[in-house]
């Protein structure tokens, strides 16, 4: 199985000049947790995620409308090609601790975005195949890579 077998092809896009509270406004209209920032040619140049969004306003203690997505953004992006194996996938997502890749063509162009959640989903609809080629075994493990903890340095409460 491909990942342009189970990728979200309309995805969310946000310039990295926009206001943030725009993304974070576009993320609650499409119920989504992560946009893709696209660069000027329209190629993709990051990553924003709800996380990003509640950091960065942490991080300043300012209001979202006085942040811009460039600022938050998570560059370079972790991203797979349509063509890559969903085990390929699950390998990134592990070894980058990330529960989304967006999907980029080979020219850095946006073609979609693939999460943990469609792979598990994918995982449940065959889990009575005798070869399904998504196993929820291999779901668990990559959420436990993608899960285990940062190393932290000294963090004020």
């Amino acid at each position: 199985m491909r990942v342009q077998d189970l990728m979200t092809r309309e995805v969310a896009t946000v310039l990295p000049a926009d206001e943030l509270g725009r993304a974070a406004r576009l993320m609650e209209k499409r119920d989504c947790g992560c946009v893709a920032v696209l660069d000027d040619a329209s190629k993709v140049a990051g990553a924003l995620t709800d996380r990003d969004v509640c950091m960065a306003a942490m991080r300043t203690d300012s209001p979202l409308s006085r942040l811009n997505v460039g600022a938050a953004m998570s560059a370079p992006v972790c991203a797979c090609r349509p063509d890559d194996s969903i085990a390929e996938a699950e390998r990134q997502m592990g070894l980058h601790q990330v529960r989304r890749l967006l999907v980029v063509d080979a020219d850095g162009r946006l073609a979609g975005i693939l999460s943990l959640d469609d792979i598990a989903r994918e995982a449940c609809r065959e889990e009575d195949l005798i070869a399904a080629p998504v196993s929820a075994e291999a779901v668990g493990i990559t959420l436990g890579q993608i899960g285990r903890p940062h190393l932290i340095e000294d963090v004020e409460a």
